[in-house]
Formats: C-alpha cells, structure tokens, sequence
C-alpha cells in the first residue's frame, strides 16, 4: 500500500500530540525544541491549529496547551484525559491558593470518579479501574455531577438500588436528591460535611462546558475539622474561578 505523506500535517499532528503528552502548558520555545523546528515554523503551525480550535494559545502568559476542539472529537475516556492535561496548572495554583488537593470529577453511573490533573490519565480500562470512586449519592462532587443530570435519567440509575446510607447524613432516596439537587441548582456549588463518611467534608464546583450543562466538576476533599462550613464558604470563588477557565477552555470561543 502507497504510504501518503503531508509535511504540513505531520508536523500539526506531531505539535498536537506534543502538547497532550505534556503535564504543563508549554512556550513557543520550549515547543520549536522539543519538535525539532525552527521557531517560525512551529509558530506558523500553531497558529493554524490554534485558528481551528485544535490547540489553546493562553492570552496572558502566551503559552499553548489543547484547545476546545479536542473536546469535540475525543471519547468519554480522552475527553478525561484531555481535559486532565488542559487542567493541571490552573489546578495546581488553585491547590495552592486553598492549601488543599484539588480533583476533576466525573460520573461513571452511579459513582463518581477522581481525576487528579497532576498526574497523567491511564486509557486502558485497567488504569479507569484504578481511579478513586465514591457512591455519588453520597458525595458532594456526585452530588453536584447528579444535581445537572435528567431527572429520567437518575430515576434509572437507582430504580433497582435505591441510595445507601453509609452515615446518617446520607441521602437516602431519589426524592432526596431531587430535594438537594435543586439546593445546588439555586447555589451553584454543593457543600457537605459527613454525608460519605462522619470524617470527611467536600466542596464541589460544576465546569460548565455549555450553557447548563455540566459533565465535570471541580472539588477538594479534606477532614471536616479543616474543610469546615466558613473555610469551604471562602473557597467557593476560587473553585468557581477555576470552573469558570476550564469551561471556556472546553467552548467554542465563537458559541461562547
């Protein structure tokens, strides 16, 4: 078979796949050298990429990561993935400014499942397993992840298991969770102490990549002694501030 060959799209490819095997947004330089290019070169190709969405330019700091497009055409699984990749820095200084471990989480049916941007997301079905999981019900970032579901579609996930009580706290039926979903819907974020178990609290934050429709959120765990009620309250900007940028990072800039 005839091997087909395009320099220009071998080398837009190759920036791409450059840039999501990456931890961190990266420079022009840094880019040029990795590739091999000459900077002219890389920046002519990134321009292109960047004018159909493929890839990111950061307007303040100018460098590049993935752009919105990559979210259109990835799988449930890259979409992670790439989303994990397009986070990590602006997670790691939201970490830093709360003093606490910042995660992405995504529903996966009746769980919610904790991606930690500062590390690199395992494809293979082994690597989703690995995952740290909690019963969404339960938890506030499942909480939030189920407050922006259909209503049909939440009664399905739990017609044949009704939600546990795993503390007193706990959300004990769908009725519930339609009560504290339209709590979150009214407050934009979700707040619990105790509700997974009686020695953790959580804070959670939906990502809106459209309009009212939100398939990621953001959150941080800790023990409920420092993760109270005030500390959670004085955080809530700084999620919702990152929530904010990881959305528009995940828009067209043109539906925006």
């Amino acid at each position: 078979m005839a091997q087909y060959e395009n320099s220009s799209i071998d080398k837009a490819l190759a920036l791409i796949e450059r840039l999501s095997g990456e931890r961190r947004p990266m420079s022009l330089a840094e880019i040029a050298k990795a590739e091999g290019m000459n900077r002219s070169t890389a920046f002519g190709h990134l321009a292109v990429l960047v004018r159909h969405g493929y890839v990111r330019k950061d307007p303040e700091d100018g460098r590049y990561t993935l752009g919105h497009k990559i979210f259109r055409v990835a799988d449930r699984v890259t979409l992670m993935a790439t989303l994990s990749h397009a986070a990590r820095g602006m997670v790691l200084r939201a970490g830093t400014a709360l003093g606490e471990t910042v995660f992405i989480a995504v529903l996966d049916g009746t769980q919610a499942m904790q991606i930690d941007p500062a590390r690199a997301i395992d494809l293979g079905t082994s690597g989703l397993m690995k995952l740290p999981r909690r019963d969404a019900h339960a938890c506030g970032d499942g909480q939030v992840l189920l407050a922006y579901r259909e209503r049909a579609y939440v009664q399905s996930l739990y017609r044949d298991h009704p939600p546990a009580a795993l503390t007193l706290k706990t959300p004990r039926s769908v009725r519930a969770l339609f009560d504290l979903s339209e709590r979150i819907l009214a407050e934009g974020y979700r707040y619990e102490q105790g509700e997974f178990d009686a020695a953790t609290a959580t804070l959670a934050v939906p990502i809106f990549g459209n309009p009212g429709l939100s398939r990621f959120v953001v959150a941080v765990t800790a023990p409920s002694n420092r993760l109270t009620e005030a500390r959670a309250k004085a955080a809530v900007p700084v999620l919702q501030g990152l929530a904010d940028e990881l959305g528009r990072q995940m828009r067209d800039p043109d539906e925006a």
